[in-house]
C-alpha cells in the first residue's frame, strides 16, 4: 500500500494518484458553488457512496445518469447531458465530474468542453483501464455511425484523481480490459514494467498499487509532450489499428466485447506485423502472445470476417493519403512510430495468424 498520494502538475492538470486521493483533492472540488455528477447505472450503485462519504463538502447539484457501456458514446446520450446541464442551471462556473470508465470521461469531456463553449470537468476514474489509459490526456469524443471516437476534441480536464479503493467493486472482465492497456504501456515504454508484471494471470498479480502508479505515469509522461498526437503519442496506438477494427466489428453485432479484448487481439496482430516491418525477434513476438493468451480467450474471428474488418481500418485516423500508419514494436519496451507501406495481404495475414494460433517465424 501507499502511505500517501502520488501529485504530479503538468501545468495544466493536476493528477493525484494512489490511495487517498480523493481526501487529498477535497479543495479541488469545493471550490465550486454548483457541481454535477455524471456517472452509469452501475457506478452510480457501487461507487456513488464511496465518492460521497470521500468528499463530503463538495456542493452537488444535480446527478445526470446514462446507461453503461460504449452504446452510451452516442449523439443521442451527448444530448442528453447538454438538456440535463442546461435545465439543471449549469454554468461556466459549475464544475462537472466525470465519474466512472472510459466512456464516462469520454463522453463528459466532450460535453463539458462543448456546453456554453467549456464547463470545466475533473475525472475521476473507477475502473482500471480509465485509471490508467482513457481518463488521462485530454482525448475526449463519442461514436458515430458505429465508428469509434469519431467526433471528438483534445481538451484537458481541471485534474485526474485516480484513486485505487473504486477498485474493490470492479468486475472481472474490466480487470481483465484495463489489462490489456497496463501491458499495452509495458510493451511500448516501459521493460520495468513488463518484467513486473511477470509471466503470470493478471489474477495473480497483488502489486496492483505499483503498477497503477507506473502504468498511469507513463502514459502522462507521454501525453504531457504531445498533447495533441502529432508525434510520440502515437506510439500509444499500438495495438488499437486493428483492435478498433475488431471492437467496431462486434460493436455493430449481438456480441459486443470489451475494448480490452480488442486491443489484446490487436496487440498479436500488430506485434507479429512488427517482426515482419521493423524486425521484431520471434522470440519477443512469441513472449507477447503468451502472455496475451494466458489472460485473454482468441476471439472467436473467422475469415470471411476480415474483409470486413479491414473495411473498417479504412476510418482509422492515422490514415495519411490513403496509407495507414501503424505503431509497432521494436523490441520489448520500446515502439516506434508513423510505419507506413504495410501491406493489405501482410494486414490480412496478421489476422489469419490470430485465427489459426501460428508460429512466429
Amino acid at each position: 500500500m501507499m502511505n500517501s498520494p502520488f501529485l504530479f502538475d503538468t501545468k495544466t492538470v493536476n493528477y493525484i494518484i494512489g490511495d487517498g486521493a480523493l481526501e487529498q483533492a477535497a479543495k479541488l472540488f469545493t471550490q465550486y458553488q454548483s457541481v454535477f455528477i455524471l456517472m452509469d447505472k452501475n457506478v452510480e450503485k457501487f461507487c456513488l457512496d464511496v465518492l460521497m462519504s470521500k468528499l463530503p463538502d463538495i456542493k452537488v447539484r444535480g446527478y445526470i445518469k446514462i446507461p453503461a457501456g460504449e452504446s452510451s458514446k452516442s449523439i443521442e446520450h451527448a444530448t442528453h447531458i447538454w438538456e440535463s446541464l442546461t435545465n439543471m442551471g449549469a454554468s461556466r462556473d459549475s464544475l462537472l465530474i466525470n465519474l466512472g470508465g472510459g466512456v464516462v470521461s469520454d463522453i463528459g469531456g466532450f460535453c463539458a468542453s462543448t456546453f456554453k463553449r467549456g464547463l470545466p470537468f475533473i475525472n475521476i476514474p473507477t475502473t482500471l483501464l480509465a485509471q490508467v489509459d482513457a481518463s488521462i490526456g485530454g482525448k475526449t469524443g463519442i461514436d458515430f455511425l458505429s465508428f469509434k471516437n469519431q467526433v471528438g476534441l483534445f481538451v484537458d480536464p481541471k485534474a485526474v484523481v485516480i484513486d485505487p479503493v473504486f477498485l474493490k467493486t470492479l468486475e472481472f472482465k474490466y480487470w481483465q480490459s484495463g489489462f490489456a492497456e497496463v501491458t499495452k504501456h509495458a510493451l511500448i515504454m516501459d521493460k520495468e514494467l513488463w518484467k513486473l508484471l511477470g509471466d503470470r494471470k493478471f489474477t495473480e498479480i497483488e502489486e496492483w498499487n505499483k503498477i497503477i502508479m507506473r502504468s498511469a505515469k507513463d502514459k502522462i509522461d507521454i501525453v504531457r509532450y504531445d498533447k495533441t498526437e502529432h508525434g510520440i503519442r502515437k506510439i500509444l496506438n499500438f495495438g488499437h489499428t486493428i483492435g478498433h477494427a475488431i471492437e467496431t466489428f462486434y460493436l455493430k453485432s449481438d456480441q459486443p466485447i470489451t475494448h480490452g479484448q480488442a486491443i489484446a487481439a490487436g496487440i498479436i496482430c500488430e506485434t507479429w506485423i512488427s517482426s515482419k516491418m521493423v524486425k521484431l525477434e520471434c522470440d519477443n513476438v512469441e513472449e507477447v502472445i503468451h502472455r496475451i493468451d494466458i489472460n485473454f480467450n482468441r476471439l472467436p474471428i473467422t475469415e470471411k470476417d476480415i474483409p470486413k474488418m479491414m473495411l473498417l481500418m479504412r476510418q482509422d485516423k492515422k490514415i495519411i493519403d490513403g496509407d495507414i500508419k501503424f505503431s509497432l514494436l521494436r523490441k520489448l519496451g520500446k515502439a516506434v512510430h508513423d510505419i507506413g507501406g504495410i501491406s493489405a495481404e501482410l494486414i490480412r495475414d496478421s489476422f489469419l495468424f490470430y485465427i489459426n494460433n501460428k508460429k512466429c517465424n
